[in-house]
């Protein structure tokens, strides 16, 4: 894939710009990740993810999940940059009624947005479900000569994310089941939105991850080639551990009134607008992206579309040969389900004496048999539940 560093730091800085611009402009928001995560955003936009702008929802894609769902602008600044169905005027519209751009990331509103965050830790939850579906889709799928579904899935979460409960059950998961095609970064900038973050946390965190079963990097999130030599060593090491790479990073980069402070976390860098644009190079012109960068970003989509398209050649092979598998995924992704399955399910009478936990047991069992794709799982209680 293409790679021009001195380009992609321009692209960095042009991305705060947008967050910066965006979150004065609606004086609402979060600016403390656009800023302090840009540099890794130009490295994952613009050179590792594996993606498609004109097909969102292509089945091959690497997936990004930004579990921080605060830092929202930071997702919409790199979805327009790549090409994605994000024009300018929805840069301009952050947080207004029915924009395309809402205060959290929210499925289904934005184009590339894969999940809806911002509960803290829900996304590294959503993150490793994903994981999970994609090793479970490989596993069924693939074929000698036809990977179908190799990807990986990035999730971006911050102090606040890794002190959920949330965060922890579905590391120590990820950790158990082996899930190498997950990798966690944690924007590690020490700061928390009331103080900073040692007022509540003293753990070493890489070692409690150690401890999951993850392999851990530790990195600074503004050196790009670091960052990119982290993430080209996580992709490559398919060895049954999960990838936690701990980036450390100045929340509010770029604003010196606030950044590495707690209020960089909200939009109180916002009133800085003018100063942060001297500081970071760019013009007094308001929702600047250079044609430089743009260019760059041109270029780098017609390197994905060319991947895609090698994809796609070797996808519809794989069809050919595997008529059923073929139909078993559409079915899938279509979420068909036989026409008899409700007349399948038990119907029980409302004075039926029947335990809750073993009528529901009864209602999986036919839908089990039913759906292939199905996944359910147990908290210590199997014998009890299914």
């Amino acid at each position: 894939m293409s790679l021009n560093l001195e380009v992609l730091s321009q692209a960095a800085n042009q991305a705060r710009g947008l967050a910066i611009d965006g979150v004065h402009a609606s004086q609402s928001g979060h600016l403390g990740l656009p800023l302090g995560c840009a540099e890794m955003g130009a490295v994952l936009y613009g050179h590792t993810l594996k993606y498609n702008p004109d097909k969102p929802r292509w089945i091959g894609r690497d997936y990004f999940v930004l579990s921080a769902g605060h830092g929202s602008m930071f997702y919409y600044a790199w979805l327009h940059m790549a090409g994605y169905d994000l024009p300018m005027s929805e840069i301009k519209n952050f947080r207004q009624l029915h924009s395309k751009t809402p205060g959290h990331p929210e499925f289904f509103e934005t184009p590339g947005v894969e999940c809806t965050t911002g509960p803290l830790g829900q996304g590294v939850g959503n993150a490793v479900g994903i994981a999970m579906a994609a090793k479970m889709s490989a596993a069924h799928f693939n074929t000698d000569g036809h990977r179908i579904f190799d990807q990986h899935i990035f999730c971006l979460a911050g102090d606040g994310c890794l002190q959920e409960g949330v965060s922890a059950e579905a590391s120590a998961f990820a950790g158990h089941f082996g899930l190498d095609n997950f990798i966690l970064i944690y924007d590690s900038n020490a700061v928390t939105l009331d103080a900073m973050a040692t007022a509540t946390q003293s753990e070493d965190t890489g070692m409690r991850y150690r401890a999951y079963g993850f392999d851990v990097q530790e990195v600074d999130g503004h050196d790009m080639q670091a960052f990119l030599d982290a993430l080209r060593l996580a992709k490559e090491s398919d060895n049954g551990k999960p990838k936690f790479i701990i980036a450390h990073t100045l929340i509010g980069k770029g604003i010196p009134e606030v950044a590495g402070t707690a209020k960089a976390h909200g939009e109180g860098g916002a009133k800085f607008a003018e100063e942060a644009r001297k500081n970071l190079g760019l013009p007094k012109e308001a929702y600047f992206v250079s044609d430089e960068v743009r260019d760059y970003f041109a270029g780098h989509k017609k390197q994905l579309l060319e991947e895609y398209d090698r994809w796609e050649k070797n996808y519809q092979s794989w069809r050919k040969k595997n008529a059923d598998k073929a139909q078993l995924l559409d079915d899938a992704i279509d979420k068909k389900v036989p026409a008899d399955l409700f007349a399948k399910i038990p119907n029980f009478p409302n004075d039926a004496k029947i335990a809750t936990r073993k009528a529901g047991s009864e209602v999986l069992q036919p839908l089990a048999q039913a759906l292939p794709f199905l996944i359910s799982g147990s908290a210590d209680l199997h014998g009890s539940t299914l």
